[in-house]
């Protein structure tokens, strides 16, 4: 009997769909076996965490259907600090059970960066490293020197701070700018109503310095508002570049600056000084 005979005879046939058929039965119950073990077909939605403290966590329900890992942790002034600011996978997203979820923290205290070399530099471009390296342009002093608009000094909190020394990020950095002598004169930019921040900025635009600051009602300098200005706004008027701007301040939750801003554009805006 020759090869292709054994292979028509009962024996071999009988064996071969024997065989046939455990293979088929021992397919299908690995695969019923991998789709328990990955819950195949199964889906559950990411909850939100974002915004909730690490002890928070727990209290949800949902939250046993997944492993929670604390991977990295970023500085935000916006967010509570130690809370979630950025989860992987997305809020809403469509996962299996027990998958990972990678949770980025609000760190407590803010980076740390070097301070950068910004003597010499144009204003505009020490404004732009600073912002390159998370540091704010604070208040910007003019003084009389040759080098028109060149950052002569830098300094925090009311010091010289040397290239490389490590400063938090969001830290306010003044600048001492050369104004040549003589260089020309200067519109006085209309700052009533502007907190202490935005009138730092449009003196700073203009070429002009802060001069001296009063707080009424006990306003606070984050949140309080220019109630009047020394020189004050006339339309048309110019200043020299590098002269003071004092202001006076007024808490806005006890002073209806609305009203006050409307009396003083119309009373104001209106009035206009020939060019000198």
């Amino acid at each position: 009997m020759n090869f292709f005979q054994f292979l028509q005879t009962r024996v071999f046939l009988r064996n071969f769909a024997a065989s046939v058929v455990i293979t088929v039965i021992l397919a299908a119950l690995v695969l019923w076996m991998l789709k328990g073990y990955t819950h195949h077909g199964e889906a559950v939605t990411v909850p939100s965490l974002l915004g909730l403290m690490p002890n928070q966590l727990n209290q949800l329900e949902t939250i046993d259907n997944f492993d929670v890992i604390i991977v990295d942790s970023v500085y935000d002034a916006r967010l509570p600090k130690g809370s979630v600011a950025i989860q992987d996978p997305l809020p809403g997203s469509k996962v299996k059970m027990n998958r990972k979820i990678y949770l980025t923290l609000v760190s407590t205290l803010p980076e740390k960066v070097a301070m950068p070399n910004l003597i010499d530099l144009t204003l505009r471009q020490a404004k732009a490293t600073l912002e390159t390296y998370g540091l704010r342009l604070g208040e910007v002093k003019y003084v009389p020197d040759i080098a028109q608009n060149a950052v002569l000094g830098q300094s925090y909190q009311g010091h010289p701070i040397p290239p490389g020394q490590i400063i938090l990020k969001g830290s306010g950095i003044e600048l001492k700018v050369g104004q040549s002598v003589g260089s020309g004169r200067v519109q006085i930019p209309f700052l009533l109503g502007k907190t202490r921040d935005e009138a730092l900025r449009l003196l700073g635009d203009h070429y002009l310095t802060l001069g001296d600051e009063t707080y009424e009602d006990d306003a606070e300098p984050e949140t309080a508002r220019v109630y009047s200005q020394s020189p004050s706004y006339v339309k048309g008027m110019l200043i020299n570049a590098g002269q003071t701007v004092s202001l006076v301040f007024r808490d806005p939750e006890k002073f209806d600056f609305d009203e006050y801003l409307n009396l003083m554009i119309a009373d104001t805006l209106d009035v206009t000084v020939e060019s000198q």
